[in-house]
C-alpha cells in the first residue's frame, strides 16, 4: 500500500512539473522547475533535409496531440568538437544532422505579465556549436533576467553557407546562400509568432551571440529581412565581416573540387576545374544533393566558416568593407565588445592544430606542470606569443574601429571589455581571459563536476568572486533586454556612458 502511494505521489509530482502551451503548429509540453518553465527541442522551422536542403527555411507543419519538448534536438551536422559535446567519443566524427532547425525556450511562470526576450545564437566559428550545450542552458538566466531566454541552432558549415548558380531557384534569398542567417531570421519570426505562448514580448526582442553568433547578430543589423524584428542587439566578441558574391562562389569552387577529388571522380585539383566547368547547373545541383552528409563535412575539412555575403536582399551590399557599420537597417541599442585574449586559444599550437582530439586533453583540464610555450621550447614558445600578439593587436584595433562607427549610426553603443582570469596555472598564463571564458559567466553556468571544456578555470577559491561578476554583467544584461539601457535606477553599478556621449568602457572582471 505504502509502494502504491509513493509512487501515486511520484506520478502527481510529475504532472505538476508539466506544462503544455499551444504554439502556432501545435501543443507542447515542457517541465518547470524553480519558477521557470523549459521547453527544449522545439521546431521553429521544417527540417531542412532532402530538396529543402540549400533552400530557406520554412514554418514547421502542423502536428497533432502534444508533443514532447523535456529533451534537447539534435545538433546540426558538424564534425564532433567540445564547443557541442563534452563526449570525446563524438570528437573527429559526424556529428548532429540535418533535420536540427530547434530551439529552446526557458520562461518564467506566467503571473499575468508580458516579459522581454533575449535570443541568443551560439558560437563556434559557424562551423561548431550546439543551442542546447550545457554552457547555454538559461534556466538561470531567465530567473535572473525577469525574462524569456532562447537558443537556436542554425545551419552550421558548408550546409549554412554555400554560394553557387547551380543551387539558385530564383528567390534572392536563397540565391544568397546565406542560409544560417536566413535560419536565424525564421527563429526571431517564430519568436514573434509565438511570444504569446510563453507571455513574453515579442516588442521588446533583444538578439545576441557570441564568436560566431555575434558575427551573425552583426550581420543581421544590416539585413532589410530582419528590419524592424528586434529592439537590441548584443556582440560578444564579434567582429561585423563584408564578402562579395564573387569571392563567396571561388570558395565553393574549392570545395567542389575537393569533393571531386574526395569522391574519385578527379584526380586533382586541376582535373577537378576541369571537370566542373563541363557541367551543366543542374547536373552539379543533382551532383550536390545526391551526396551524403558526411562526404560534404570531409571535402570542408573542419567546415566551411560562413560568409556574410553583401548581396543586397539578405545583406546590405558594400563597395567599402572599412564602413559596414553604415551599412546598417535596424537602428538599436548595441552592447558589444571583447575579452582580454581573444586569441590565446584560437591561435593554433603547433602539433595540435583544429584536433578537438588533440586539444581536449588541455582544454578539459587535465594535469600538467608545464605551461603550452615550455612545451613547444625555445623558439616555437616565443614565436607562439608572437603571432597571439600580433593577432590580438590586429583584433583590438579593428574592434575599436567598429565601435566608433556603430555609435555614429546606432541610438546607443555600450562598450564592455571582460578581462577576468583569476584561475590556476598553467592555463592562467597559457590563456588569461580567453575567447568564451565569458559565455559561464553570462549564462551563470560554471560545470566543474564532469568532463567539459574550461572546467580547470573554477575552483572553491575563485567561486565568491566569479559569482559577483556574474551578478554584474546579469544585472547589465537585465536593464538591457527590459529597456535597452544597460543602467538601472536601483543599482549602485557606476553609469555605463554610451560611446560617442563619451569615451567610457565597462570593465567585467577588474575587481567586482
Amino acid at each position: 500500500m505504502r509502494i502504491m502511494a509513493l509512487l501515486l505521489l511520484a506520478v502527481i509530482s510529475s504532472l505538476a512539473d508539466a506544462r503544455v502551451v499551444e504554439i502556432r503548429s501545435g501543443k507542447i509540453e515542457g517541465t518547470t522547475n524553480n519558477g521557470v518553465e523549459r521547453y527544449m527541442g522545439v521546431p521553429y522551422a521544417a527540417p531542412p533535409v532532402g530538396e529543402r536542403r540549400w533552400r530557406a527555411p520554412v514554418p514547421t507543419e502542423h502536428w497533432s496531440g502534444v508533443r514532447p519538448a523535456q529533451q534537447a534536438a539534435n545538433a546540426c551536422a558538424q564534425i564532433g568538437n567540445f564547443y557541442a559535446s563534452a563526449d570525446e567519443t563524438t570528437f573527429e566524427n559526424v556529428y548532429g544532422s540535418e533535420d536540427c532547425l530547434y530551439l529552446n525556450v526557458w520562461a518564467p511562470e506566467p503571473d499575468g505579465q508580458r516579459r522581454p526576450v533575449l535570443l541568443f545564437f551560439h558560437g563556434g566559428s559557424g562551423i561548431f556549436g550546439n543551442s542546447a550545450y550545457l554552457a547555454y542552458d538559461g534556466e538561470r538566466l531567465a530567473r535572473e533576467l525577469d525574462a524569456v531566454v532562447v537558443t537556436a541552432n542554425y545551419r552550421l558549415g558548408v550546409l549554412g553557407s554555400l554560394q553557387s548558380p547551380a543551387l539558385q531557384t530564383g528567390d534572392p534569398a536563397e540565391d544568397s546562400g546565406s542560409f544560417y542567417l536566413l535560419d536565424m531570421i525564421r527563429a526571431i519570426e517564430w519568436l514573434h509568432e509565438n511570444c504569446k505562448a510563453f507571455a513574453c514580448d515579442e516588442s521588446r526582442l533583444t538578439i545576441a551571440g557570441q564568436s560566431a553568433g555575434a558575427v551573425a547578430v552583426l550581420a543581421l543589423l544590416r539585413s532589410p529581412l530582419a528590419e524592424g524584428k528586434f529592439q537590441g542587439a548584443i556582440s560578444f566578441s564579434g567582429i561585423p565581416f563584408s564578402s562579395s558574391s564573387d569571392k563567396a562562389r571561388k570558395r565553393t569552387e574549392g570545395f567542389l573540387s575537393q569533393l571531386l577529388i574526395d569522391n574519385g571522380d578527379a584526380e586533382n585539383h586541376r582535373a577537378a576545374a576541369k571537370q566542373l566547368k563541363g557541367m551543366s547547373p543542374q547536373a552539379l545541383r543533382q551532383y550536390l544533393y545526391s551526396q551524403p552528409k558526411e562526404a560534404l563535412l570531409q571535402a570542408s575539412g573542419y567546415g566551411l566558416s560562413p560568409l556574410a555575403v553583401a548581396d543586397g536582399h539578405v545583406l546590405m551590399s558594400k563597395d567599402k568593407p572599412n564602413r559596414i557599420t553604415a551599412d546598417t537597417v535596424s537602428h538599436v541599442p548595441l552592447m558589444i565588445g571583447k575579452v582580454h585574449n581573444e586569441m590565446s586559444t584560437l591561435t593554433r599550437i603547433r602539433g595540435k592544430g583544429r584536433s578537438p582530439d588533440k586539444l581536449w586533453p588541455l582544454f578539459n583540464g587535465e594535469p600538467r606542470d608545464e605551461t603550452v610555450n615550455q612545451a613547444l621550447g625555445l623558439w616555437h614558445g616565443p614565436m607562439r606569443n608572437i603571432r597571439i600578439a600580433i593577432a590580438e593587436n590586429m583584433v583590438r584595433k579593428t574592434l575599436r574601429r567598429i565601435e566608433d562607427g556603430y555609435a555614429e549610426t546606432l541610438p546607443a553603443v555600450y562598450v564592455y571589455r571582460f578581462v577576468w582570469e583569476n584561475y590556476p596555472n598553467p592555463w592562467k598564463v597559457d590563456f588569461g581571459a580567453f575567447h568564451s571564458l565569458d559565455i559561464p559567466f553570462i549564462f551563470g553556468n560554471f560545470i566543474n563536476d564532469r568532463e567539459m571544456y574550461m572546467r580547470f578555470a573554477w575552483t572553491p577559491e575563485n567561486r565568491r568572486e566569479r559569482e559577483a561578476l556574474h551578478k554584474v554583467m546579469a544585472t547589465r544584461l537585465k536593464a538591457f533586454v527590459h529597456t535597452g539601457d544597460p543602467n538601472r535606477a536601483d543599482s549602485n553599478l557606476p553609469y555605463w556612458q554610451a560611446r560617442g556621449s563619451g569615451d567610457y568602457t565597462e570593465c567585467w572582471g577588474c575587481g567586482e
